[in-house]
């Protein structure tokens, strides 16, 4: 998912992308409520807005476009 998320972050203006590894780094996890990998967390102004469990960039763009449309 590392090159797909490189690829999106230039096509959203205004949007920070960060990428965490949780097995290096557990104390990500409770901060964006993980259960399972691959997981990407949204934040908003500090605070998780939603996360999904997924592979699919299908489903990233549409968490994205969930937060950056609210």
């Amino acid at each position: 998912m590392k090159p797909k998320m490189k690829r999106l972050s230039g096509d959203y203006e205004g949007v920070t992308f960060v990428y965490v590894d949780a097995e290096k780094h557990p104390e990500s996890r409770k901060m964006a409520e993980v259960t399972n990998l691959p997981t990407f967390a949204a934040f908003k102004g500090g605070s998780l807005v939603n996360q999904i469990q997924t592979n699919k960039e299908e489903a990233l763009k549409a968490l994205i476009d969930e937060v950056t449309t609210n």
